[in-house]
C-alpha cells in the first residue's frame, strides 16, 4: 500500500501531496510496465530477458524536476540482476529530474532557502 505524504516548505509554505510507495497492482512486472515509455519497456524487457519471475523494486518516489521547478512523484524501477535504475522524466518538460529518498533533505524548489519538512497524510492502493 502507498502512501500519501505531504512536503512543506517553512519559509514560504509552499505544500506538495505526493502519491508514493506502490499499490498493490504494482506485484507485477507487466503491470509495472505501463507507467515507463515504450523505449524504456524495451530496456526493462531486454534487462529482465530469461528470467522467469523477474526481480524488481518498484516505487513512486519524490522529484524535483529543474526545468519547472516542480515537486512531483515518478515511477522508478530498480532491477538487482543488472544493477539498472530507469526513472520516468518530468510529464511536463521531459526532462530528467532529481530523485530523492526518504532519508533526504529536498531543499525547497519553489523559493530555494529552506529544507521541506514531510509528514504521511494518507493511503493509496
Amino acid at each position: 500500500m502507498g502512501r500519501i505524504s505531504k512536503f512543506i516548505c517553512p519559509s514560504c509554505n509552499m505544500a506538495w501531496e505526493l502519491p508514493l510507495g506502490h499499490g498493490m497492482r504494482h506485484a507485477t512486472l507487466g503491470n509495472v510496465l505501463n507507467v515507463f515509455s515504450e523505449e524504456t519497456r524495451q530496456k526493462i524487457l531486454a534487462d529482465t530477458e530469461g528470467e522467469k519471475a523477474p526481480v524488481f523494486e518498484f516505487n513512486y518516489c519524490p522529484a524535483v524536476c529543474p526545468q519547472c521547478g516542480k515537486m512531483i512523484a515518478v515511477p522508478v524501477i530498480y532491477l538487482p540482476r543488472t544493477g539498472k535504475t530507469y526513472v520516468t522524466a518530468c510529464p511536463d518538460c521531459e526532462k530528467e529530474v532529481k530523485v530523492f529518498t526518504k532519508e533526504d533533505e529536498i531543499l525547497c524548489p519553489h523559493c530555494g532557502e529552506k529544507t521541506l519538512q514531510s509528514d504521511d497524510v494518507g493511503r493509496w492502493d
